[in-house]
């Protein structure tokens, strides 16, 4: 029994124990998580999330306390415009007569960040740099009323939140820096000079002045060249490549380039001065302009690369997303053959872009160049005379024996300027149509007049035969055959009949 007795008072001493560390755990330690949840608009990527307690918090059952913060009392009486001596009753009454979501509360929330951020203030806590996810999680935060600002965004937008449960959230409003771009044509020809524009917001550089970065990288295949203006000057300094910067529909400055790596065809603008230039302007959009020509390696995806490279560190900066503009350039690919389905050599073609020209069959056709079955649309079209292009023997691929490239999408007429020997030449234009696929403009489709073709060949046939029959009479040959014949008889008969009276 006594040991009985001994046993139950150890086993109360433990519960009693357990009981008191739990009050004392719950009463004197208030922590909890705070999630940080991206935007729709938005990336965590290589992007750094700080926050701030401006605030400790006290909770008891439905009371709760607020104190402020000493370490950015001081911050936070600017931001709400009191004296900094204000205490620590003021501030918070002050922060109470401000509406949820109202420009009030989130004019407090950027202008503490600016200051912060201006005057090198220290977190309370931070992400450090993240990778490629969606939310992070503050883990073990004490009570308190707290900032969440997102480095590098396009403009402050702090959010605040209090953290007064085990588990908070709050949801980011900031954007990261980006850029779109586009061409001003959707397909292209060899030849062809394409216009780029790359669009972006001036981001805020508060705090970073002095070390903010800001570059566009754009990398073109092997059928772009840049090139200086819509002309198609050719660039005869790569170190300055002049490309046209512009803030909304102010005029237009001319910020220099670099070009490099393989034909030039890498080209870096670093913008990061002329965005701490023009902080006036942040959270306003600017476009930047530039040309590219299409040259005779242009293939179906022929295309550029964009990507901005940015960060409030120059050591340790962010690359978005690469933004890519596809302007595909097509074949045209022709099987000639005679009815028995053997291909034909020796057939010349020329290709208009307009039926009048086509049916008058001039020398206003599409200039090419190359040969043996084979053939490119000329660079320039000025220069270049040659319009002709030959059949082969045998295929230049599967399926066909000519083909030219270079083509964008449109209606052509394809012309049969010499049939080969022996072998009825076309007495018409074919139309041909080149579409586009609007949702992928890797994909197209080809039409011989107006029918599609499923191979996208477009098969031309020619005739041989028999000397046709003329007309008209048999002419005089004949009778003076027929007339020699009977003079020829009546003289033997005449020789004979002599012969015999003799």
């Amino acid at each position: 029994m006594k040991k009985m007795k001994h046993m139950l008072a150890v086993l109360l001493t433990v519960i009693m124990t357990l009981a008191m560390t739990t009050t004392a755990f719950a009463a004197g330690t208030q922590t909890g998580n705070l999630t940080v949840k991206v935007n729709a608009n938005n990336t965590l990527e290589g992007q750094t999330i700080k926050v701030y307690k401006l605030f400790d918090l006290t909770v008891s059952g439905d009371k709760y306390a607020y104190t402020v913060n000493e370490t950015y009392k001081t911050a936070i009486a600017a931001a709400l415009g009191l004296p900094a001596e204000s205490t620590s009753k003021a501030l918070y009454e002050k922060l109470t007569t401000y509406t949820a979501n109202s420009t009030d509360i989130q004019k407090f929330a950027d202008d503490f960040t600016a200051a912060a951020l201006t005057e090198g203030t220290a977190e309370t806590a931070t992400s450090g740099k993240l990778g490629k996810v969606e939310s992070h999680k503050f883990e073990g935060l004490d009570y308190g009323y707290y900032l969440v600002y997102q480095t590098g965004t396009k403009e402050i937008q702090s959010s605040l939140v209090s953290v007064d449960a085990l588990e908070e959230t709050v949801n980011l409003k900031g954007e990261a820096p980006s850029i779109a771009k586009t061409a001003n044509t959707a397909t292209v020809e060899i030849g062809q000079v394409v216009t780029y524009t790359i669009t972006g917001t001036i981001p805020d550089t508060t705090g970073y002045a002095d070390d903010y970065t800001y570059k566009i990288h754009d990398t073109l295949t092997k059928g772009l060249d840049f090139v200086k203006d819509t002309d198609g000057t050719a660039v005869d300094a790569p170190a300055a490549y002049p490309v046209s910067v512009q803030i909304d529909t102010q005029n237009a400055t001319t910020q220099n380039a670099t070009l490099s790596g393989e034909g030039n065809r890498t080209m870096e603008l670093n913008l990061s001065q002329w965005i701490r230039d023009n902080q006036v302007h942040k959270g306003t959009g600017f476009t930047v302009t530039y040309y590219a020509k299409v040259n005779q390696n242009a293939v179906v995806q022929t295309n550029n690369k964009a990507e901005l490279e940015y960060g409030n560190n120059s050591n340790d900066t962010t690359k978005g997303n690469p933004v890519v503009v596809t302007t595909p350039t097509y074949p045209l690919d022709i099987k000639k053959n005679d009815t028995k389905g053997t291909l034909l050599e020796g057939a010349k073609f020329r290709l208009y872009k307009n039926e009048g020209d086509a049916k008058a069959a001039n020398d206003n056709a599409i200039k090419v160049t190359g040969s043996n079955g084979s053939y490119t649309v000329a660079e320039n079209q000025n220069t270049e005379s040659n319009m002709d292009m030959v059949t082969k023997k045998t295929e230049v691929s599967a399926g066909y024996n000519l083909h030219l490239n270079g083509l964008k999408a449109g209606t052509y007429w394809l012309v049969e300027k010499e049939a080969p020997a022996g072998y009825n030449k076309l007495t018409a234009p074919i139309k041909i149509t080149i579409t586009q696929d609007g949702e992928n403009e890797l994909k197209w489709t080809v039409s011989k007049d107006n029918v599609p073709e499923d191979d996208k060949i477009i098969d031309v046939e020619n005739t041989t035969g028999t000397i046709l029959p003329g007309t008209g009479g048999m002419g005089t040959i004949l009778f003076t055959v027929v007339g020699i014949a009977l003079v020829l008889i009546i003289a033997a008969s005449f020789v004979i009949s002599r012969r015999k009276r003799a």
